[in-house]
């Protein structure tokens, strides 16, 4: 028996039927690692708890490199990943209890507590008592928030988080980080390397920004005309200006079979190689370079966007990223031009967004609050998703932010084509109803996000 996205009452009962079992299931599984981990920690007590305690550092060492191997080996898995289960068996037995007997009972999931203990271990600084307190209400708050966010959305949260309960500001730990700033190439098979770039987040993400909306435009372009109004060419080969780009026999370069991901490679080569300017002056020797400027003016329009949210307390968040030191958010607003501020009260509700190049307001506010599609475990960032209305705008519904909500392409698709129902109850809740009949609540990111903690009003 087939569907076409909606259920018959047969196949909606085997459904329920099936997900009652992945339930139950996974419900055992939970226990069953948190079982796992305790053992590892116990093995690794024999590591670092045990023995003659005038052994030195290397004999440690060797200790626990034999016992990474064993564990890759009984599980035929890497020592990579034997060692990052390791990682979680330690610091979740040693110091994050709580997480660790939530995951035995079933109430987060072994991807949640590598998240509550990779983002909490920096709150280490050696005084085991202080130490243990910041631990204690961080573990807390964090793991109130695992038990409705899926772990990929949990992670900036828990990442805000230990920043909010750190003894070193954040100021101070990217200053330190950014000495450590650095480009290196890691050499690989088939005549391929990664090239590396350690930068700060802002720049990062801009980067990746930039290079996303020039390889849209090229994508674009030349699907629809040789030649992009700016007059470059964008060939299979790379990005040229047009007077001095090849002319190329065969299927026309927008169908060349690149991916979204090889032309923005190609992109970021052709950036970084000056490829572009250097063809350029090629093109205009001799010349007053006025012709640089004309087919560059397109070109420079295309800009990198950030976001950044400041609550009312706390520290600033560089959306997609996490939190960013209050120096480095007052730098982005001095370049208006690339970012975005979005100011949010003590509950985590927008109040302002202000941007350079202004457009509705109320896509703003809605860009603001709903930060990346708002189907349940979603991250798709708002600007990639479709404005959506809860209700049809055909049967009614209002064009208002009470009745609108950013949906990714494919969640936009299942909601008007299967048997999902989609409400918005006040303030943004989204609730999505399944066709079994399971309900999930999916709360605006930025109350989720930035709403006053017990640790901001302290």
């Amino acid at each position: 028996m087939t569907s076409n996205g909606r259920f018959t009452s047969q196949q909606l009962a085997d459904i329920d039927s099936a997900v009652r079992v992945l339930e139950t299931h996974e419900g055992e599984k939970r226990r069953l690692e948190a079982e796992q981990l305790a053992a590892l920690a116990r093995a690794l007590q024999q590591v670092f708890g045990r023995g003659d305690p005038k052994k030195g550092a290397p004999d440690r060492e060797l200790a626990y490199r034999s016992l990474r191997l064993e564990v890759a080996t009984a599980l035929n898995d890497s020592e990579h990943n034997a060692e990052r289960l390791l990682s979680t068996a330690f610091l979740a037995h040693e110091h994050f209890a709580m997480s660790l007997d939530a995951l035995r009972s079933g109430e987060i999931s072994l991807g949640h507590l590598r998240v509550l203990t990779e983002e909490g271990s920096p709150l280490e600084t050696g005084n085991e008592s202080r130490d243990k307190a910041r631990r204690l209400r961080y573990e807390g708050e964090a793991l109130s928030f695992a038990k409705e966010e899926t772990p990929n959305r949990l992670r900036p949260i828990a990442r805000r988080l230990a920043a909010a309960h750190s003894e070193d500001s954040l100021e101070e730990r990217h200053e330190a980080a950014l000495r450590r700033r650095s480009v290196r190439v890691v050499a690989l098979d088939d005549g391929m390397a990664d090239l590396i770039a350690h930068l700060p987040a802002e720049d990062a993400y801009a980067i990746k920004d930039r290079i996303a909306a020039i390889a849209k435009r090229a994508i674009a372009g030349v699907g629809e005309a040789e030649l992009s109004p700016a007059g470059m060419t964008f060939t299979s080969a790379g990005v040229f200006p047009a007077a001095n780009s090849p002319r190329l026999d065969g299927p026309a370069p927008g169908r060349s079979g690149r991916s979204s991901d090889e032309v923005r490679a190609d992109v970021l080569r052709d950036l970084l190689l000056g490829r572009d300017l250097d063809l350029l002056e090629e093109g205009n020797a001799g010349g007053s370079g006025s012709g640089r400027d004309a087919n560059l003016h397109e070109w420079d329009q295309v800009r990198a966007h950030v976001q950044v949210v400041i609550p009312a307390h706390g520290v600033p968040e560089l959306v997609g990223y996490g939190p960013i030191d209050s120096a480095t958010a007052a730098r982005l607003a001095a370049g208006a031009k690339a970012w975005e501020r979005v100011t949010v009260d003590d509950a985590g509700s927008v109040l302002a967004v202000d941007r350079y190049r202004p457009s509705a307001e109320m896509t703003r506010l809605l860009v603001a609050r709903d930060l990346h599609c708002r189907a349940p475990g979603c991250r798709v960032p708002a600007s990639r998703c479709d404005t959506d209305h809860t209700v049809d705008a055909a049967l009614g519904g209002a064009t208002s932010t009470a009745n609108l909500a950013h949906l990714c392409r494919g969640h936009h698709t299942l909601k008007h084509h299967t048997d999902w129902k989609v409400e918005q109850e006040p303030e943004g809740v989204i609730r999505w109803t399944s066709p079994t009949g399971r309900q999930y609540r999916d709360r605006p990111p930025s109350r989720v996000r930035f709403r006053r903690s017990g640790t901001d009003a302290a």
